[in-house]
């Protein structure tokens, strides 16, 4: 069990920090965008491989905040020079392939046990909460950024 909860832990380490898809330097915005894609790919992929439902609602509660994040990556990528929305698309397309690689290549009854207590904190999650969450990931993860001088 211990195994398993490492794998966990490394799995969730693994889609939360800063990856190299993108250049260039970050608004606090981006990255707190960047933290909140990288947690709700989790979500995502989790749940799906669990056969569990808290992606869809955990989704549908927080549309607007994943919109949101959404836009801000597309600003991030923006100023990279154009084509922000293939960027963006190639971007989670490239988090959530890592994620199910990371995931199949674990044993899945293990993932799903230890996936409860992170699924249940996904399923809590809403708004001003959500954004408090993913703010907080960004404290722990702050050296992982190139933040721009502005």
């Amino acid at each position: 069990m211990r195994i398993a909860v490492a794998a966990l832990a490394l799995f969730v380490a693994g889609t939360t920090a800063a990856g190299a898809v993108s250049q260039g330097c970050y608004r606090k915005s981006e990255a707190v965008a960047d933290q909140g894609i990288r947690y709700v790919t989790d979500v995502m992929v989790i749940s799906d491989t669990c056969r569990n439902e808290t992606y869809d609602r955990f989704a549908l509660r927080n549309r607007d905040i994943i919109v949101g994040f959404q836009k801000a990556m597309m600003e991030h990528f923006r100023r990279g020079g154009g084509g922000a929305q293939a960027k963006l698309d190639a971007f989670m397309t490239h988090l959530a392939n890592e994620s199910a690689l990371r995931t199949g290549a674990q044993d899945i009854g293990q993932v799903c046990a230890v996936a409860v207590q992170f699924l249940a904190t996904a399923d809590q999650l809403v708004g001003e909460g959500f954004q408090h969450y993913v703010e907080q990931q960004l404290d722990q993860r702050r050296d992982d950024y190139k933040f721009c001088k502005e």
